[in-house]
């Protein structure tokens, strides 16, 4: 072969090869370098009309994050998703199932913030631990991680809440309580999971449970129930349910003597719709329920929380906004960490997390990827929330 001829071939073939090095490159970035996309993409599961303070405390943090810059140069989107297909009926699993599948495969969304109820979730999780998307739901179900390492709590695991209610009950310097009857929602995970873990640290202080009951969703009677429960003359009532059925059942209970103290879990927090079932909530005075978090907080960090809220939406958060807000406060920290979107370095960085303060404060999270963190107990006087105390994990 001509020498001339050699070498224009050489040529030819040297400009080929670094011509699809410099292609390989643009079409498989490193997956570690910061990212070129102008939006991040995260999916919310919200439903249409309970415990809608969730996305508004998410949406708060977005606001906030957006308005200093985004995440790694990016500006946070969300897309949202209605998990309750009949207003007047809880979100179901079906339509929270089918929510993360479209917001993951059609929206390829980075992360999901949602869904709320413990019921929802645990059926969600596997979806997302499958696509490696993180999920940080607004449920407090001790179960919901189990799934796998995508998936955290953000407000306080129902072991953690029931152990404070059930010492709280028996202290001798608040309601000094011997007795205990628990009502749990038929088919609820997270009424089941929690009055377990109250049951449980009741028996191993030396309480007793003198009766265990339940109703289902939809009831407005509960006639049968309270007779029961008023026959074992209980000193509390732990009874963590949701709206309608609690506050008619409470208002019930009252109706037919029953005089012993009512005792709620996180889900009363849904405290606008919550107050709204009854026509006088006096009815209600003297119960106490935990929270993921207290407006009465004096923190910078949480009374950033609070203004950032208030301006938004014209109303104080609650404890489920609370942990909106921290979900996505939480995943921008995490991303920022990462320096990227590797999901893996991500997910490593939401593990890590370690001395967080935002809404509420967290220490770090277990083996279980429960955040370990405080308690705040509210009470009911005059019909209206009030702050009462706060525990410390």
């Amino acid at each position: 072969m001509p020498i001339r001829i050699f070498i224009l071939i050489s040529v030819i073939l040297l400009t080929a090869l670094i011509g699809c090095e410099r292609v390989n490159q643009v079409v498989q970035p490193d997956a570690t370098t910061t990212p070129t996309e102008t939006t991040l993409k995260i999916g919310v599961i919200q439903p249409s009309n309970t415990f809608t303070t969730f996305s508004q405390g998410a949406e708060t943090a977005r606001a906030q994050i957006n308005e200093k810059g985004g995440v790694l140069g990016m500006q946070v989107e969300f897309i949202s998703r209605n998990n309750q297909p009949i207003a007047s009926e809880p979100p179901t699993p079906e339509a929270s199932v089918t929510a993360a599948k479209e917001l993951i495969e059609m929206e390829d969304v980075f992360a999901l913030l949602g869904p709320v109820y413990s019921s929802n979730s645990v059926e969600v999780g596997p979806i997302a631990q499958q696509a490696q998307r993180l999920m940080l739901p607004g449920s407090s179900g001790s179960n919901v991680p189990a799934v796998g390492d995508y998936v955290f709590l953000i407000t306080v695991p129902n072991p953690f809440q029931g152990k404070v209610m059930a010492g709280f009950a028996m202290n001798p310097n608040e309601l000094g309580a011997k007795t205990a009857a628990t009502i749990i929602e038929e088919g609820d995970d997270y009424t089941i999971d929690l009055v377990a873990a109250f049951e449980a640290a009741f028996q191993a202080n030396g309480g007793e449970i003198v009766y265990s009951g339940a109703y289902t969703v939809g009831d407005t009677n509960f006639t049968a129930l309270l007779t029961e429960i008023h026959g074992a003359t209980p000193d509390v009532i732990f009874c963590p349910g949701f709206q309608p059925e609690v506050p008619s059942l409470i208002n019930e209970a009252r109706q037919i003597g029953i005089t012993g103290t009512f005792l709620g879990g996180s889900a009363w927090d849904d405290r606008e719709r919550f107050l709204s079932i009854l026509d006088d909530n006096s009815v209600l005075d003297g119960s106490y329920y935990p929270t993921n978090f207290s407006v009465a907080t004096q923190d910078a960090d949480v009374q950033e929380f609070v203004s950032g809220y208030t301006t938004l939406f014209g109303s104080p958060p609650d404890g489920i906004a609370a942990s909106g807000y921290d979900a996505m406060r939480l995943l921008a920290r995490a991303i920022k960490t990462a320096g990227s979107l590797d999901r893996v370095a991500v997910r490593d960085a939401f593990a890590a997390v370690n001395g967080y303060k935002g809404a509420t404060t967290i220490s770090h999270y277990d083996e279980n990827r429960h955040p370990v963190k405080s308690l705040a107990i509210q009470t009911i006087r005059g019909g209206q929330v009030e702050h009462y105390k706060v525990v410390e994990p």
